[in-house]
């Protein structure tokens, strides 16, 4: 389908060449001027339409599509209707991004702690199932970039020291979906108040987790608090979390709740 300000530009230059047509007819106009005077100005018009106003348009698609995609996004659908002011933020981040020449994924990625910090907002007032069905998909995703690289892992981990990962780029597409259909679920089902936490229950089951963990780890084990420590063992670091988490979700759905509820709170002591 040819656009309208193809036909309005086509419409224009037929104009101006039946009026220059006409005044070479009458003698007022020589050939050579009729024909600068049909050049030029096309010339000048393709000049600025390709190299300002075809750009223009481009990135404004882009944008509206980028924004389009947002609004239908696991995660991000609900952020708009649960709560709009920061589904703008991101909105307005998302724009920002791609102005400053990220690709339409970066500047997706760079929306990730916006999410991570409303997911552990989140985290008392997530049903059970919801919260388990979330971590294991961490898990999964921490296993996986344990085996292509300790950095990897560790920046994944712990984001705050190095910065973190694409993980759109590093992991499976499935996989990446799952972690958004997941924390979807989360925010969804999270809206009625906090759970009750039984946080004797759940520190003992976490004091049973460490016990054991310390038996295997010894004191390097502590080094989970101090991840920016310098000549911290990442390797050890990635390994020793993804134990941590492993042992927990073993536990009883129950516990297993409570205790992820604990760790990522910090209410553990």
């Amino acid at each position: 389908m040819i656009s309208q300000p193809v036909l309005i530009s086509s419409a224009i230059a037929l104009v101006w060449l039946v009026v220059i047509a006409l005044l070479v007819k009458r003698g007022s106009l020589g050939k050579i001027a009729a024909l600068l005077l049909l050049i030029l100005p096309l010339a000048a018009g393709n000049f600025y339409y390709f190299r300002w106003m075809a750009p223009q348009q481009a990135e404004t698609a882009r944008q509206d599509a980028a924004q389009l995609k947002l609004a239908t996004l696991p995660v991000w659908r609900t952020v708009k209707v649960q709560q709009p002011a920061l589904y703008k933020q991101a909105s307005d981040e998302l724009l920002n991004g791609l102005h400053s020449g990220l690709t339409e994924q970066q500047a997706f990625d760079r929306l990730r702690p916006l999410a991570a910090d409303l997911l552990n907002q989140r985290i008392n007032a997530a049903a059970d199932d919801d919260l388990i069905g979330y971590m294991k998909v961490s898990l999964e995703e921490m296993k996986q970039l344990r085996q292509q690289s300790t950095d990897r892992c560790f920046r994944f981990l712990f984001p705050q020291v190095r910065g973190g990962v694409d993980i759109a780029e590093l992991l499976p597409q499935p996989l990446v979906e799952s972690e958004m259909q997941a924390m979807d679920r989360l925010l969804v089902n999270s809206r009625d108040g906090d759970r009750a936490v039984d946080l004797p229950r759940g520190r003992k089951q976490l004091q049973s987790v460490v016990r054991t963990l310390y038996g295997k780890w010894g004191s390097d084990l502590q080094t989970l608090n101090t991840p920016a420590e310098p000549g911290v063992d990442e390797s050890k670091l990635c390994d020793m979390t993804i134990d941590l988490y492993q042992s927990v979700l073993a536990l009883a759905d129950k516990d297993s709740a409570n205790v992820l509820r604990i760790i990522i709170s910090g209410t553990g002591n």
